[in-house]
């Protein structure tokens, strides 16, 4: 007997061997005992998610002639044997190749025909997505008014594909990919059956290589079960695949983050050698540094590591990923992203060192000159001699610009280092991701509950005003299309710096800019993302915000507006007196 695959040995053969797809045999059981049968399905999801199957087990069940009392398939009368033995009343259509508009003229030619001996005649269009512009315009009068007694039901991987005209007249399903412990368990009962020995480790590794998809798990044990004549472990499942373990690469990624170089090397040209497909390797990587970057964040981790360098590297091998898929010689890609990444690793630390330690020897110096003028100063306080305090009254010089505000905050009272902000921005386009910002829009609704604060309500308000520009796990860009909210902002940064921190959880250098400014920023990113020396990260040293300030009694600092200080200016500050 010749041999038949384990995918198609195994299809199921009725609604109750298809597994976590609940919610589309419910819709489908129940059109069928009501008799609501639509006349055009569009099946859509993932590969090897059952679409094709379920197709199959549809048109057998319209078919049927003697249903059980749950609406399953006899596999017994007249019209299941005759579907078993490749019915003409069941026509199957690979639009992959007949995806032309003389293929769908033909079908046409033929749909009036009355079946042959079913009841339905069912048309099954695998891939439909396929189609050209013209094959579809002529399936659509079709597809809306079909006669009774044909059902169309379209199946497709690729659903935004299919236009929406076709989409308007069929009754859509989407399929979900299959849990991993239900393929598993697929996997076992098939094992058992076909008297396969494989490792429980080995089902697992399948099961997850499957990624959602029950007929790639088992060509999967196919394949394996034909390698490995005894017993299927998971070394051979990674070895035929390519792959290496989880403590492998759990050894490899922490070789890279303690900037073993010497050694990362050495096990490149292992894996080189082994003849591992880098490719699957950096994929498997990125699900091992996703892993690590969740435990470190939800505090589960045994091992700690720095969450920065997790997403860092998490960057670093996507973009190695991207340029494998077009590079000629892959091993020297992969070595030299990695290089570039520990070297800059290595720099960043080497400037933090430097920073910090200008930062004490300048410390250092501030103590020792507060410790020579200490005794300078007990010794001309002594010597001073009592005077009585008088009090004067001075003319008042009434600026209307100054709002009534306890900080006496007015517009335009700042100025911006224009090189730390273009430093600040180019900082967040280097780091950013659209995974943190979709972590950070998910928080940002929380930002309404605080508009009936006290302290953060006006803050608040501001921040309303804003969009969610760009997102790095150290620097956010905001946009709005109003100039006075970004006066604002600046005026009161550490109040919204306080308000950012306690919403997304994390401590962020603020950008805002206007929204015309953003996309002139946007436009620039788009013609340097290339060149990855354009956007580095550089530690930022000089003040960002400059705030005039000027001396008022009680040694209290206030933000004034342009007149007050032109006021002073002219009349002297002991003559001015602002309400």
């Amino acid at each position: 007997m010749e041999y038949q695959a384990l995918y198609r040995k195994y299809r199921p053969e009725k609604f109750s061997d298809v597994v976590d797809q609940e919610s589309i045999l419910k819709i489908l059981t129940n059109s069928i005992k009501e008799n609501k049968i639509s006349h055009a399905y569009l099946f859509s999801g993932p590969r090897g998610t059952g679409k094709t199957t379920i197709a199959k087990l549809v048109a057998k069940t319209v078919n049927c002639l003697n249903l059980g009392e749950d609406f399953s398939i006899c596999h017994k009368c007249e019209n299941c044997l005759d579907i078993d033995a490749n019915s003409s009343d069941i026509i199957e259509i690979d639009a992959a190749s007949n995806n032309g508009v003389d293929e769908i003229r033909e079908l046409k030619s033929k749909i009036n025909l009355v079946p042959n001996k079913l009841k339905y005649k069912v048309y099954i269009i695998d891939e439909v997505h396929m189609l050209s512009i013209s094959a579809f315009n002529a399936l659509l009068k079709t597809l809306e008014e079909p006669p009774s007694h044909v059902i169309f039901i379209l199946a497709t991987t690729e659903f935004y594909k299919v236009p929406t005209t076709i989409v308007s007249r069929c009754q859509c399903l989407n399929f979900t990919r299959i849990k991993t412990s239900s393929i598993e368990k697929r996997l076992q009962e098939v094992a058992k059956q076909e008297k396969i020995k494989i490792t429980d480790d080995a089902i697992h590794e399948v099961a997850l290589y499957a990624d959602g998809g029950m007929r790639d798990a088992l060509g999967m044990l196919d394949k394996l079960a034909s390698y490995s004549l005894k017993e299927i472990t998971a070394e051979d499942f990674l070895k035929i695949n390519g792959l290496i373990s989880k403590s492998d690469m759990e050894e490899f990624i922490n070789l890279i983050l303690t900037n073993k170089t010497e050694e990362v090397l050495k096990t490149l040209d292992k894996f080189d050698e082994l003849g591992y497909d880098f490719s699957k390797l950096i994929e498997k990587l990125l699900e091992e540094l996703r892993d690590l970057l969740v435990l470190e964040i939800t505090g589960s981790s045994e091992q700690k590591q720095n969450p920065d360098e997790l997403y860092s590297l998490i960057m670093c091998f996507n973009e190695t990923y991207n340029l494998l898929k077009e590079a000629a010689n892959r091993r020297i890609i992969v070595e030299v992203k990695l290089l570039m990444f520990m070297n800059r690793k290595n720099k960043k630390q080497e400037d933090n060192v430097s920073i910090n330690e200008e930062a004490r020897t300048k410390e250092n110096e501030v103590k020792q000159q507060e410790r020579k003028e200490e005794p300078r100063q007990e010794e001309e306080k002594k010597s001073e001699p009592k005077v009585l305090e008088t009090k004067e009254v001075a003319p008042k010089v009434i600026s209307q610009e100054i709002p009534n505000t306890p900080n006496l905050k007015a517009s335009k009272t700042y100025q911006i280092n224009e090189k730390v902000k273009i430093q600040r921005i180019n900082n967040t386009f280097a780091l950013a991701s659209k995974l943190l910002k979709n972590m950070a829009l998910s928080k940002w609704q929380d930002l309404s509950g605080y508009l009936t604060d006290d302290k953060y309500e006006e803050v608040a308000g501001l921040l309303k005003d804003c969009t969610l520009g760009v997102v790095s796990n150290t620097n956010i860009i905001l946009t709005t299309k109003y100039p006075s909210v970004i006066d604002k902002i600046y005026l009161d940064l550490n109040l919204i710096t306080e308000l950012l921190n306690k919403i997304l959880g994390n401590t962020y250098k603020l950008v805002i800019l206007s929204d015309k400014e953003f996309q002139e920023e946007v436009l620039k990113y788009k013609e340097h993302m290339k060149d990855e020396n354009y956007y580095s990260y550089q530690e930022e040293t000089e003040e960002f915000i400059i705030y005039p300030k000027v001396e008022v009694e009680n040694n209290k600092e206030v933000c004034y507006s342009n007149l007050v200080q032109k006021a002073i200016d002219v009349f002297g500050s002991e003559y001015v007196e602002v309400e």
